[in-house]
């Protein structure tokens, strides 16, 4: 009776420390079971590896059965935000979602937002305790940054939703931010085998659209100067061309006396010239400013294709 009694709590304490750990370690055995017979695409191994994700990254990231899908097909999963441009998705608890990008000049778009999605899934599985201590970590980052590009940026997610800015400030600083304390970087280096290459692809493709706003800063502002500059001559020319013509009419006026008249010709003569250069040079501004005008209109049009490029919502621009 004693030794069926013994065996009996056994039995229990050993029923009961397998539940326990079966609890605690319940996550590995869910992505064991999603991962068993999981067999990524090679564009999605393509994607793990360029977007540098190490052995746990790689996990987090194929847990989630991610996909590149097309415009249509990413809008029907990923919605449409009539305000923002959405490049991937997290469905909690769910799947991953890229868009396939496919402009050339935009390599590493894929990549970047790989890694973005994931570490969304990487935070949602942080304990509450460690929860605590990144996010301080990241407002604390955050709050020595002056780039006004990624401060609007968090600005417009906490304008939509305050309680995501701590999951987005965690995936963005990953992957678009150089200088981390040394306690992130730790806390980072879970997921990545090299987390600046995935930054210097965000700034890669990120000087894609700067480098061409730019250009059009400084085209803007030489077509400015330009325009006063021609407003101006073709003021004065205007002046030159109605003073040469009462010129004309005294000169014509001079013809009955033949050597006042030849003695006024010449002069008549110089300021036509005269006029004439001035006309030449106005001409040749003109030709100098719609230059500039069809260089500035080419890169405004392969900027607007960028935009376009990754543009998934519904409405073209």
């Amino acid at each position: 009776m004693k030794l069926s009694k013994a065996i009996g709590l056994l039995f229990s304490l050993a029923v009961l420390v397998g539940s326990a750990s079966l609890y605690i370690f319940r996550q590995d055995v869910l992505d064991y079971i999603a991962l068993r017979d999981y067999e990524p695409s090679p564009a999605i191994v393509r994607l793990a590896t360029a977007a540098s994700l190490n052995d746990y990254g790689r996990k987090l990231f194929y847990v989630h059965d991610p996909s590149l899908l097309d415009k249509a097909n990413f809008q029907g999963v990923c919605g449409n935000d009539e305000e923002t441009i959405v490049l991937g998705c997290y469905i909690t608890n769910g799947r991953i979602y890229v868009f396939d990008v496919q402009d050339d000049r935009l390599q590493g778009v894929e990549e970047v937002t790989a890694a973005h999605e994931m570490l969304h899934a990487a935070f949602d599985r942080l304990s509450g305790d460690e929860k605590d201590r990144i996010v301080t970590l990241l407002q604390e980052t955050f709050a020595t940054i002056n780039d006004e590009r990624l401060l609007k940026t968090i600005e417009n997610y906490r304008l939509r939703d305050p309680s995501i800015v701590p999951n987005e400030l965690h995936s963005i600083l990953a992957t678009e931010w150089r200088e981390l304390p040394q306690e992130l970087e730790e806390y980072y280096s879970q997921y990545f085998l090299d987390r600046l290459s995935v930054v210097a692809k965000a700034e890669a493709y990120e000087s894609e659209f700067s480098n061409r706003e730019d250009q059009i800063e400084a085209f803007d502002a030489q077509l400015n100067e330009l325009s006063t500059i021609i407003s101006q001559k073709r003021t004065d020319t205007n002046q030159l061309g109605s003073a040469l013509s009462s010129e004309a009419n005294l000169l014509n006026q001079k013809r009955s006396n033949p050597q006042e008249y030849n003695a006024a010709v010449p002069v008549y003569n110089a300021k036509v010239r005269s006029y004439n250069r001035e006309l030449e040079s106005l001409r040749t501004l003109i030709t100098q400013f719609n230059s500039l005008v069809a260089e500035r209109n080419e890169i405004a049009t392969q900027e607007r294709e960028l935009v376009k490029a990754i543009d998934t919502r519904a409405t073209e621009l």
